[in-house]
This record gives C-alpha cells, sequence and structure tokens, in this order.
C-alpha cells in the first residue's frame, strides 16, 4: 500500500502517522531515538504489507499484466490502490478525503523532529501540493510512476507502465474492493497500536 491507505490505517495522531510513513524510510532512520508510537507505528505498516504482499487478491492481479512490467507490479499496485481508495474514499471514512488530508499534514508536522530529513522534505511537497488528495485523479497514478521511476537507481520502463493500469483497471478495481476491507479488518485485529481503524 502506498502512502494514502498507510495512513487511513494509522491512528488518529502525529506520532503513529509518522510511523506509518517512516517505514518507507527507515535507512535514514535512527530507531533506537523514537518514540514508542512511532515504533508501533511502524510495525503496522510492516503487517499492512505482509498482508497485502501475500493476499489472493492481490497476487491474482500479476496475470493480467504485460510481462514487461510484472517486475512492478507491486509498486504500481501500491500507487494504484491509493487511487482506489481516494475514489471510493466515502464508502470507507466518515470524514471527506480533502479534510483527512489537510488535517493529516498537519499532525505530521508534529512528528517532524524524529523525521529522517528526506522523509520530511517528501512530505512537506506532498503537503505543498496535496498529492495525497490528488490521488483521487488518476493522472496522479501516472505522474507517481513516473516520480519513482526516476528515483530507482537502474534503468526501468515504470515510467511506461500507466498504459497497464489503465488497460488492467477495472481487474484493479474489483481487486482493491474486494481484498481493502479485509485489510483493515485485519490491522484491527491485530490492534498493534492499540485502537481501531475508521
Amino acid at each position: 500500500m502506498n502512502y494514502l491507505a498507510h495512513l487511513y490505517l494509522s491512528q488518529d495522531n502525529g506520532y503513529s502517522m509518522a510511523g506509518n510513513l517512516m517505514a518507507d524510510f527507515l535507512k535514514y532512520a535512527e530507531l533506537s531515538e523514537q518514540p514508542d508510537a512511532i515504533l508501533r507505528g511502524i510495525e503496522n505498516h510492516r503487517a499492512t504489507d505482509k498482508f497485502t504482499d501475500s493476499h489472493d487478491r492481490v497476487l491474482g492481479l500479476k496475470q493480467y499484466f504485460n510481462p514487461d512490467f510484472r517486475r512492478f507490479v507491486p509498486i504500481i499496485l501500491d500507487v494504484s490502490f491509493d487511487h482506489m481508495l481516494a475514489k471510493h474514499w466515502d464508502d470507507f471514512h466518515e470524514l471527506p478525503l480533502a479534510t483527512f488530508t489537510q488535517q493529516a499534514y498537519k499532525k505530521l508536522e508534529i512528528a517532524s523532529e524524529y523525521m529522517p530529513e528526506i522523509m520530511l522534505k517528501r512530505l512537506r511537497g506532498m503537503a505543498k501540493r496535496d498529492w495525497l488528495g490528488a490521488y483521487i485523479e488518476l493522472d496522479t497514478v501516472d505522474k507517481t510512476l513516473t516520480a519513482i521511476s526516476n528515483r530507482i537507481r537502474f534503468e526501468n520502463n515504470l515510467d511506461l507502465s500507466f498504459s497497464e493500469v489503465v488497460e488492467q483497471y477495472d481487474h484493479i478495481e474489483a481487486s482493491f474492493l474486494g481484498f481493502f476491507p479485509e485489510l483493515v479488518d485485519h490491522i484491527n485485529q491485530l490492534a498493534i497500536e492499540g485502537e481501531t481503524t475508521e
């Protein structure tokens, strides 16, 4: 899952949200200096990824993708699932998406002193452009895949994979709608952070 989904599965505070995102920046983070709430958020992120990566609906999507892109299917689905969550947001959360994202940006700032510089810079850029809210637009998936492609150090074709998202859109959407409620239930049952999500 990508940033929006990990924030959705966080608790309603900046430390939890920071931890659930910091798991993608661990090589830059000093874990011995992190508050317990951030460490639990990191663990929650790991549990989310583990469940997602092994789920039959998610694994089954790989068969639909062109073999040229299959090595990047997990990344493509992470980004596409954030679009699906934004598209169907009102089915999963009581707050409007725009309200949730603006509140999330402010709450994350509370934990900014614990964030690696690269994470803080990325999140502030995301907040400035409301990148999370923009996921409701399909072209944000294209822009995000291109940005990730540019960050990968080896030559890759991820920046060309948006055509596959469009081609497999209905499969991705159906799988997400079947899978995501199960993920939410799973994370709530684990209760790694002590409370439950919406």
